[in-house]
């Protein structure tokens, strides 16, 4: 079994300004290398093999901050960038909600929720699902750091949770926390949501005392 502990990367100033990325190559700004910094002094040293990043800026900053204090190999896979949000890519939150009917429509697509021009919900789940069944398959066991970002960990977060990513549907992550997913005989399985980073330790020893007094564990 293979184990990945996939996060967002840190705060940007698109973030801030509550701009859609999508796939623009934005750089933290200095609250984001700050989140990142305090990242890397509460995530356990002996707890990862490897760490997995997206290729946008962003990520792979955030990799390479926690990194200085972890010391890993680091990979990099395209299929774990941000979705392409196309003609809405640049567009604020305030600017896309003049286009409400649209992307009312939209929504009410679920995972086939595709923005102009750009790509769908349903080609990030697979994409992301793919790197991650076949990063377990290179690296059998391993317990593994994946950077990456807020749409594709919600598109994994709501498939992994059987919901359809629906308007109603309840959010089963939020941001800036740990989500522990398993990966087992080619299939992912969620393992625990929102795992706060100084909590990890513990959490994890927690599972392990449990499952040490469970026989059938």
């Amino acid at each position: 079994m293979t184990t990945f502990f996939c996060m967002r990367h840190g705060l940007t100033d698109w973030n801030s300004h509550k701009r859609i990325q999508g796939q623009t190559d934005i750089p933290l700004c200095g609250e984001g290398r700050d989140m990142a910094e305090k990242w890397a002094q509460s995530l356990p040293h002996d707890l990862f093999d490897l760490i997995l990043t997206s290729p946008l800026g962003r990520a792979v900053q955030t990799a390479e901050i926690i990194n200085s204090s972890l010391n890993l190999p680091v990979h990099t896979d395209p299929r774990l960038a941000e979705q392409d949000w196309g003609k809405w890519t640049g567009l604020t939150k305030a600017e896309l909600k003049e286009q409400y009917a649209l992307v009312k429509a939209q929504q009410k697509r679920g995972f086939a929720f595709t923005p102009p021009g750009g790509e769908s919900r349903d080609s990030v789940l697979m994409r992301a699902c793919d790197v991650l069944m076949d990063f377990s398959h290179a690296h059998s066991g391993a317990r593994v750091l994946v950077v990456t970002h807020q749409g594709v960990l919600k598109c994994l977060a709501y498939a992994l949770s059987g919901l359809d990513y629906m308007p109603g549907d309840p959010l089963p992550i939020e941001p800036y926390r740990l989500h522990r997913i398993e990966c087992l005989d080619n299939e992912l399985a969620p393992a625990q949501w929102n795992i706060e980073f100084a909590d990890l330790a513990r959490t994890l020893q927690a599972v392990a005392d449990m499952n040490d007094l469970d026989p059938e564990a």
